[in-house]
């Protein structure tokens, strides 16, 4: 059986990268930092995914186990034995599993010939370029001249909607996620066979990657932000307010626009993901609350990121990004208090004034045009929701 060692045993894990690895006949070994979740994967030997759509389904993944990341002897031997290794850490993770990575590797050069794969699955653009240059960077020259040969670093694309909703679980490990999912792997990385059940292998990765983040998780943060604003606890109740809708389909199409002229894609294709999206918003089997999607403001409306790196690329080829900049201005209202970044943003804007912070945050000049705009759409938003 081929063997599969992921890191990061979390929902996304479960639920979308071990639920097809395993569809695709792989024994997986999980890597986590949690003692309580490795301990119950090893307890219970399997869980269940539960598909939310109108007749909810269940699949059973078997063939599983974990380890805890500091278990150096047996992370060792399943590094060495694998024949793919993924992530699902986050991506500021991605450094310090790059490193712990290269002592693995190393043992594994000593012991075995064949061929790997290794794929960081995250939120971010060409996040296993990360996974690769922090291997690489520590490396003497027979080391990289082995990981040039024989390790390939397949940059992704991924998509599923894995919420932390409340539903009857068998198993405490359980996950539940949406019936869509979308797995794009940049083919030409790719060293030896890889098969993927479900994934699809492409020859540019960057327009899959763009598409996504712009208009689905561009999309996805702008409702979170504006419903949050709103009084709106789900994604769901969100998408349907007329207000917000109308906001994020024009972001969409903002969005789109730039990226039809960057990628030269169909504009029909890029209409059609986009609705799509704004349908599995819509999903009410989801439950996603908008505090979860709009998590970590920070790093979502940092300048490479969902919202930032569309609203500068349709200033530069002369689109103003009217609607993306309403989703930014709303990221700065975002204060729930459970959310440090949250908080530390409103802190600064408190301590350091607006402009400042959205400087800060989002990498823009204080005079730049971009940054003016947000700050009076921000005005604008808190005049109407905000009234004190």
């Amino acid at each position: 059986m081929l063997k599969a060692v992921h890191f990061g045993a979390g929902n996304i894990g479960r639920g979308f990268i071990g639920y097809l690895l395993y569809k695709s006949g792989y024994e997986i070994t999980f890597v986590d930092i949690s003692k309580e979740l490795v301990e119950s994967i090893n307890n219970y030997k399997r869980y269940n995914v539960i598909i939310l759509k109108d007749n909810v389904e269940k699949e059973e993944v078997k063939n599983i186990k974990a380890i805890h990341i500091e278990d150096e002897e047996n992370l060792s031997k399943a590094i060495v034995d694998a024949d793919i290794v993924t992530t699902s850490v986050g991506a500021n993770n991605l450094k310090s599993i790059g490193e712990k990575l290269i002592n693995y590797l190393k043992i594994r050069k000593a012991n075995i010939d064949k061929p790997l794969n290794i794929m960081a699955c995250e939120n971010a653009l060409f996040a296993t370029n990360i996974l690769k240059n922090s291997i690489l960077e520590k490396g003497d020259r027979d080391f990289i001249e082995y990981v040039n040969q024989k390790i390939g670093f397949p940059n992704t694309a991924v998509d599923r909607i894995v919420p932390n909703v409340d539903i009857k679980k068998e198993l405490p490990i359980d996950v539940a996620v949406e019936d869509f999912y979308e797995w794009d792997i940049e083919k030409k990385a790719i060293i030896g066979d890889l098969n993927i059940r479900g994934a699809e292998l492409v020859d540019d990765l960057e327009p899959y990657i763009e598409r996504k983040l712009f208009l689905l998780n561009g999309a996805h943060a702008t409702t979170a932000y504006l419903g949050y604003l709103k009084g709106y606890k789900y994604i769901h109740e969100a998408i349907e307010d007329d207000f917000i809708r109308n906001i994020v389909s024009r972001m969409q199409e903002e969005a789109s626009l730039a990226l039809s002229r960057k990628h030269n894609i169909k504009k029909d294709d890029l209409e059609r993901y986009a609705s799509k999206v704004i349908k599995r918003f819509k999903n009410p089997y989801l439950k996603d609350e908008v505090v979860r999607v709009g998590r970590e403001p920070t790093r979502k409306l940092s300048v490479n990121d969902r919202l930032m790196m569309p609203a500068k690329l349709c200033y530069e080829i002369g689109i103003t990004p009217e609607f993306i900049l309403y989703g930014i201005a709303a990221g700065f209202l975002f204060d729930y208090k459970e959310d440090p970044q949250a908080c530390k943003i409103q802190d600064d804007i408190k301590n350091f004034g607006l402009e400042k912070t959205i400087s800060k945050v989002t990498g823009l000049e204080e005079n730049s045009d971009l940054l003016q705009e947000i700050v009076k759409k921000y005005k604008e938003l808190k005049e109407t929701f905000r009234k004190r």
